[in-house]
């Protein structure tokens, strides 16, 4: 790694004031709105980072993370309200700053790292333009030293190549270099305090590593640093001290180590009992609520395409021993320029058994999704079978056989992409009902039992998608999927953008449903964590052809491949005294 990292901003600190913290909170209180409609979000909040310093702030979506972080740097937003004891950065009164004094502050002083480089990124500004205007707004530099120091910064963040990718546009670039070029923009004007807001979510897991080892390289020196994230094993490889936030206030605060292997407050503790993993396997990750099917559901057993509430099981396909999904041989090619073609799927094949879990894990780009799609019968293969319920897709489709079309359904990542926004979580259920053969005078019926059996309340029926958090998102999704009573379902990431909380609760709620529904699930994730907790075999995939597969202790225990063991040597550690706190 390049010394321009590991000197930033500006060397060990050793004058009197490098015990004075970079940045200061004593009793903030942010609040939204007016009147009846006033909502305070953040209460009575202190906290300090001091120069060489990595503060985390951990919790869920709503816990006012992101707004604490904000406000540190003077981005609240329109129409707040915030009030302080205290508020000091770098040593100076910032309780009465406006926006003036704190635009001069953000990019020289502070860098802001934000979670989706895509979005933060100016789309019609090569990257080198990008990281070149904080040069230019905060710097002295002419026109061709700006260039040669983005450059160098790119370089000194990891960024093969900096030379031509200066030039390129951020939809040109991979995730994980879309975010290396966000920390180049951010610390371009070396400032003292960094903001990391989710700097690793929905990376692969070895993508995350290497920017947690760059945001590790930035510490140190006079650089104060806060991380806020949802994922603890960034805290852990990364924080000296973490703070956990619940509902706007800090419930418990402390050094890494104290917080992470003796948790004292219940939250705390729920949030890293809730972290999925190998020792998870075959317990639920919940405790102390009532997140999934069998909590809120009915417990009268399955409701049917046609059925009411605590209908019985009913298939529209004949029961048979075969394997419910089967695939032999895929192969898959996409044109790319100059008349070539990219092969991105080579020869995949595996079983999927009866009421069983098969994981499939590999980087970005390495195949999964688009082994998926042809899984499903969407995404014709070049080459190779996919048979379902012993008869290939080309044979159901020649017998117009929808029940075996039906029989295997998918949950996506990001549910709301595939929601029409403009009808209610009634309609989008009851449109997959419609479709499954529910008749229109059932409909309504089946809808409640499908929220019922998905652990949603009956008055979720009449929302709309983007009223709903991410949580109920995904379980509305579930039971669309569920409105076709199948027999497989294709889980492509389903929980890679979930707090770690929620995550549990999709997981408790999956599994669940698969103990009492017989469900088959195809698991996709680039969360071994995940796998490990959900999967009895595993696939592991790599440019489109499977490097190892076999039962996931196995592969994981003994990985025959090295690309296998950078994926294990990915997976942040925590503490393993978390899972033996015991419980007040």
């Amino acid at each position: 790694m390049s010394s321009t990292i590991l000197t930033l901003p500006g060397g060990p600190a050793s004058s009197p004031a490098a015990d004075t913290p970079v940045v200061e909170l004593d009793g903030l209180a942010v609040a939204f709105g007016r009147g009846a409609h006033r909502r305070e979000i953040i209460h009575d909040l202190t906290l300090s980072i001091r120069p060489g310093e990595c503060l985390a702030l951990v919790g869920e979506s709503g816990s006012g993370k992101s707004v604490t972080a904000r406000t540190l740097v003077g981005l609240t937003g329109p129409g707040a309200e915030v009030r302080s004891r205290a508020q000091r950065f770098d040593g100076r009164d910032a309780s009465s700053w406006g926006e003036r004094e704190w635009t001069r502050v953000r990019g020289r002083e502070a860098g802001f790292i934000l979670q989706d480089a895509l979005s933060s990124l100016d789309s019609l500004r090569t990257v080198g333009d990008e990281v070149g205007e904080v040069l230019r707004l905060h710097g002295d530099l002419d026109r061709g030293a700006r260039r040669a120091r983005v450059v160098e910064l790119l370089a000194a963040v990891g960024v093969p190549d900096p030379e031509i990718r200066a030039g390129q546009y951020p939809h040109q670039l991979s995730g994980g270099l879309r975010q290396r070029a966000l920390i180049a923009s951010a610390i371009a004007a070396d400032p003292r305090f960094l903001i990391a807001d989710e700097p690793t979510t929905a990376l692969d897991a070895t993508i995350a590593a290497q920017i947690l080892r760059l945001l590790g390289d930035l510490k140190g020196g006079s650089t104060a640093m806060l991380v806020v994230s949802h994922d603890l094993g960034v805290v852990a490889d990364l924080a000296d001290r973490v703070a956990v936030m619940r509902d706007g206030e800090i419930v418990e605060q402390g050094s890494v180590q104290a917080v992470l292997q003796d948790p004292r407050h219940r939250y705390t503790q729920g949030l890293l009992a809730a972290i999925p993993s190998r020792s998870t396997r075959g317990r639920r990750l919940t405790v102390g609520d009532r997140p999934s099917a069998q909590d809120h559901g009915s417990g009268q057993g399955r409701p049917g395409p046609d059925g009411g509430q605590g209908a019985p099981p009913a298939r529209a396909f004949p029961a048979s021993d075969a394997d419910p999904l089967v695939v032999e041989g895929l192969t898959k090619s996409f044109a790319g320029p100059g008349g070539s073609r990219r092969t991105a799927v080579d020869g995949v094949s595996f079983t999927l058994h009866r009421g069983a879990t098969l994981g499939i894990v590999g980087e970005s780009g390495s195949g999964k999704s688009t082994v998926a799609r042809m899984a499903l019968g969407v995404e014709p293969p070049d080459t190779g079978t996919v048979h379902v319920r012993g008869r290939t897709w080309a044979e159901h489709r020649a017998s117009r056989d929808l029940a075996a079309r039906r029989s295997v359904q998918m949950i996506y990542q990001d549910p709301l992409q595939s929601f029409d926004p403009r009808r209610t979580v009634g309609q989008v259920i009851g449109q997959a009902a419609a479709a499954a053969g529910t008749r229109r005078s059932a409909r309504a019926g089946r809808v409640l039992d499908l929220l019922d059996l998905v652990g949603l309340p009956s008055d979720r029926a009449r929302a709309r998608p983007l009223d709903l958090s991410g949580g109920q998102r995904q379980r509305v999704a579930i039971a669309r999927a569920l409105a076709a009573d199948p027999e497989v379902i294709i889980c492509d990431e389903p929980v890679s953008a979930l707090d770690v909380s929620v995550q549990a609760r999709i997981l408790d709620l999956l599994t669940d449903l698969q103990a009492r529904l017989g469900l088959s699930y195809l698991f996709i994730s680039h969360d071994l964590g995940v796998i490990q907790h959900v999967s009895r075999d595993v696939l592991v995939l790599k440019d489109g052809v499977v490097l190892e597969r076999g039962p996931v202790d196995e592969v994981f225990d003994a990985p025959g491949h090295d690309y296998t063991r950078r994926l294990i040597h990915a997976i942040p550690e925590l503490p393993a005294a978390r899972k033996d706190t015991p419980r007040p």
